[in-house]
């Protein structure tokens, strides 16, 4: 697998988690805690998909996301939300405001790969 999968988490047990797993799986990984300067990372990185929690400290993945869709260096890579807001209309919203898919915590690694492998390109 190649590809470069940002990483938006606060929670630094999560953080770990999602970079270990997608490092082992041989993803290169940028990470940001708090989405500052998140358009310019995931410009200058070459991102495949990005991995957004929604609840962060100083701004939401939703409007992390409308950022993103707003820059057109950024508006085509697709963002997926991994978040504890697992019920039905949670997760309806999220995918209502735009983001592909929604992972819920706790995360399911096997979900997880199999999402991200969607968006990165196998070589041969």
């Amino acid at each position: 697998m190649t590809g470069t999968v940002v990483i938006v988490e606060d929670n630094a047990m999560n953080m770990k988690l999602l970079e270990q797993a997608l490092s082992i799986a041989g993803y290169a990984t940028v990470k940001s805690s708090d989405g500052d300067g998140l358009v310019d990372l995931t410009a200058s990185s070459g991102a495949a998909v990005i991995l957004m929690d929604i609840q962060l400290p100083k701004y939401s993945g939703v409007d992390l996301l409308k950022l993103l869709k707003a820059d057109a260096r950024t508006s085509k890579v697709p963002v997926v939300a991994v978040t504890a807001f697992a019920d039905p209309d949670s997760v309806a919203g999220f995918l209502a405001e735009g983001f592909e898919q929604v992972i819920t915590k706790p995360i399911s690694i096997r979900k997880l790969l199999d999402e991200v492998a969607r968006y990165c390109s196998v070589t041969a």
